[in-house]
């Protein structure tokens, strides 16, 4: 695998660019945001039509996005696709043979990841959900996909201990469509859901949104098709030195949003945390109560 940088994602170029942007390239690069990558992979003519502006307007946006042409833009816009839909065979066929020392080289491309992570300007979107999450007027439900349900339950087995009114969403079809009678305007969902998306819990939130309760998503930089309905999203790189994608930046964004919580803690926090205390000590849940091993 390349040690090189992946280009800039054409939604970055695009926001990056914005302020230098005429108001007639600004609405092509709306609509380009608004529905990608389908909105670029037709005609100049036909993404004209949706912008509401001439042909020239796409081609000049093209230029100042740094393509060549529009078929150039085209070609980076089916790449992203492709990244999009990777799955593990397909990036372990397009890997080099593995050098000697991949485990030491696998922990820097995280180093890597999480680094990029770091620089991705979320603090506002940390604030926001922490309000959302601490609230005790509205009810937490948590969910994600194959493997990332196992960060929606790292999350919720922290909130558990915050605050009352959360739920980890598990199980069949049928019972998560049960789930769905409860939902409105009461309720926030966390949604986990990287590359390959997984159709399930994409149509969930999907219809979970519809009555009324508000997204906040975990996803990669290619962006879960949830991201056009959701109040608040996060975005981690999942690339590594790997064939399997890494979620260790999604943990990352899920301990510091924990961090957040805790930070703003209330009254009523501190009061919920002592108690469980008490109680793990009147249940010896854990070993490292003062008189443990004391010889009687």
């Amino acid at each position: 695998m390349s040690d090189a940088s992946p280009p800039p994602r054409i939604p970055t170029l695009l926001r990056a660019r914005q302020a230098s942007l005429t108001p007639a390239e600004a609405r092509v690069a709306e609509a380009l945001l608004a529905d990608h990558p389908t909105a670029g992979l037709g005609t100049v003519a036909s993404l004209a039509r949706r912008a509401g502006v001439s042909d020239p307007t796409v081609v000049r946006l093209v230029a100042k996005l740094g393509f060549e042409g529009f078929a150039d833009f085209q070609r980076a816009l089916l790449d992203e696709v492709e990244e999009r839909l990777r799955s593990p065979l397909m990036m372990l066929e397009a890997r080099a043979p593995a050098a000697e020392g991949s485990a030491e080289a696998y922990l820097a491309s995280l180093e890597t990841a999480l680094s990029e992570t770091r620089q991705r300007d979320l603090a506002a979107s940390y604030a926001r959900a922490a309000a959302l999450l601490a609230d005790r007027r509205l009810r937490l439900s948590l969910i994600g996909g194959r493997f990332s349900r196992f960060l929606a339950g790292i999350l919720q087995g922290h909130l558990v201990q915050l605050r009352p009114g959360t739920r980890h969403l598990e199980g069949t079809a049928a019972e998560l469509v049960d789930t769905l009678v409860d939902l409105g305007r009461q309720d926030v969902l966390v949604v986990f859901d990287y590359r390959r998306y997984q159709a399930d819990v994409v149509d969930f939130a999907r219809q979970a949104q519809a009555r009324g309760a508000r997204l906040v998503l975990f996803t990669d930089p290619w962006r879960s098709p949830l991201a056009e309905i959701a109040t608040l999203v996060f975005t981690a790189p999942v690339a590594a030195g790997s064939a399997y994608d890494t979620m260790v930046p999604a943990l990352a964004q899920v301990e510091a949003l924990l961090a957040c919580l805790l930070e703003a803690r209330s009254p009523e926090t501190e009061r919920r945390l002592r108690a469980l205390e008490e109680l793990r000590a009147s249940n010896s849940v854990t070993l490292d109560r003062p008189d443990r091993g004391r010889i009687k």
